[in-house]
C-alpha cells in the first residue's frame, strides 16, 4: 500500500520543475554560526569549503529552522555525539549550488533538506546528502521551506501510520517549542477530527483555537484530565500525539480511550515517565509508540522519502501552512536560541541567512 493511501489524502500530482540556475557562486570560505564549546555562545565565524563526497550537494542556505534540539546541542545535550566545534542547524532551505554524481537533484534546484546526520544549516551554506535533499514547488518560500519537512513529516507518520486516525476522532496533541502546529493542522483541518490543543504558554491556546482547535488549554495536570472527561463523556481521546514527554505524558496515560494510540514524537530527546505496573492495570488497554524521521530513514528509507514528498504536495494544494513565530539575521542566532530558551514559543523560529 503506497504511504499517499496509507495516509488517506487524494493528492493531485503536481510537477515539481526547479528554478532556472542564477550565476550561483561560492568562495572558498563563507561565514557560519560555530559552537566551540558546550555552555558557549555561538560566534559567527568564516568557515573553509569541504570537498563534496559522492552524492553530496552542496546549497547555499537562505533560511534554517532553530530547533529545540540546536538549543540543546549548545547547552551541552549532544544524544548523537556530534564532534564539537560544530555548526548547528539541521532544516534547511536553499539553492544547490554544487553537486557530486546525483542522481534527483542539481546545480540551480530550489530545495529544502533535513540534515540531521550532518547539521551545518546555520552557516551560508552546508553540505547535505542527496538522500536528505528534496526539490520545492515555486509555490513554497524559503521560510516556509525551512519550516516544514520536519514537524509536518513526523506529525504525518505519527498521527496516520501509528495513530490510525480517522475523521471525527477526539484527539490530542501536546506542542513543544519550536515544534511547530503541524499535527494539530493536520488534524483539525485535513482530517477533520476535533482536536484537544496543549502547550506549556497560556499565550499559545488563542492560536491554537485560531488554526482549528476544540479545545486549547494550558499545561496543568488537574485541569487536562477534568476537561477530556468532560469534553469526551469519559471517553477518553482516541489519539494522543505528544511532543513533550515527561510528565505531561504521564498525565496523557490518564486521558487515553479504550484501544487507544498514544505516539511520542521526536522521542530520542525525550525523558519517558516510569510507570508502576499498578497503575498500567488499571488504565485501558492503549497502545504506545514512538515516532522519529531520523529513525524511519535508518530502518524505512521509502517511507522517510515519501512522507515528506506528501507533506510537499500537501502545501502545494494549499492543505497546510508553517506558523513562523519569528524571524532572525544569522548575525542574531543567539537571540534565536535565546528565544526558544526564554519564551518557548511553538511557532518556529528562522535563520534568514543574508
Amino acid at each position: 500500500m503506497s504511504l499517499r493511501r496509507c495516509f488517506g489524502v487524494i493528492l493531485g500530482r503536481v510537477p515539481v520543475t526547479a528554478a532556472p540556475s542564477t550565476s550561483l557562486r561560492f568562495a572558498s570560505t563563507y561565514k557560519a554560526a560555530v559552537l566551540q564549546s558546550a555552555g558557549s555562545p555561538l560566534k559567527i565565524e568564516d568557515v573553509k569549503q569541504k570537498k563534496l563526497k559522492k552524492g553530496q550537494v552542496r546549497i547555499k542556505v537562505k533560511c534554517c529552522a532553530v530547533n529545540a534540539s540546536d538549543y540543546l546541542l549548545t547547552q551541552g545535550v549532544n544524544p548523537s555525539k556530534f564532534p564539537i566545534p560544530t555548526v548547528p542547524g539541521y532544516e534547511v532551505c536553499g539553492n544547490v549550488i554544487e553537486a557530486n554524481e546525483c542522481e534527483d537533484v542539481g546545480k540551480g534546484d530550489r530545495v529544502l533538506a533535513l540534515n540531521k546526520e550532518i547539521l551545518g544549516g546555520f552557516a551560508q551554506e552546508c553540505i547535505a546528502d542527496e538522500k536528505d535533499v528534496w526539490t520545492i514547488p515555486s509555490s513554497l518560500n524559503y521560510k516556509e521551506g525551512a519550516s516544514l519537512a520536519d514537524s509536518f513529516g513526523t506529525a504525518l507518520l505519527g498521527l496516520m501510520r501509528h495513530g490510525k486516525m480517522t475523521e471525527k476522532q477526539v484527539v490530542m496533541v501536546t506542542l513543544a517549542p519550536a515544534h511547530g502546529y503541524a499535527p494539530l493542522d493536520l488534524a483539525a483541518n485535513v482530517y477533520k477530527a476535533k482536536v484537544i490543543g496543549v502547550t506549556m504558554a497560556e499565550s499559545e491556546t488563542e492560536i491554537m483555537r485560531e488554526r482549528g482547535a476544540w479545545s486549547a488549554l494550558s499545561y496543568d495536570e488537574p485541569l487536562l484530565i477534568s476537561t477530556v472527561r468532560d469534553l469526551t463523556k469519559n471517553k477518553g481521546v482516541d489519539v494522543i500525539y505528544d511532543t513533550l514527554a515527561g510528565d505531561v505524558l504521564k498525565t496523557c496515560l490518564q486521558c487515553i480511550s479504550h484501544e487507544g494510540h498514544i505516539i511520542v514524537a521526536g522521542y530520542t530527546l525525550k525523558e519517558l515517565p516510569p510507570v508502576q505496573m499498578s497503575q498500567l492495570l488499571s488504565l485501558p488497554s492503549f497502545s504506545i509508540s514512538g515516532v522519529s524521521l531520523k529513525s524511519y530513514r535508518k530502518h524505512a528509507f521509502k517511507t522517510y522519502r515519501e512522507t515528506i514528498s506528501v507533506a510537499l504536495e500537501m502545501y502545494d494544494e494549499q492543505l497546510i501552512k508553517p506558523e513562523i513565530a519569528s524571524v532572525f539575521p544569522l548575525k542574531d542566532v543567539n537571540k534565536a536560541i535565546e528565544l526558544i530558551k526564554e519564551k518557548q514559543p511553538v511557532g518556529k523560529v528562522i535563520l534568514e541567512i543574508t
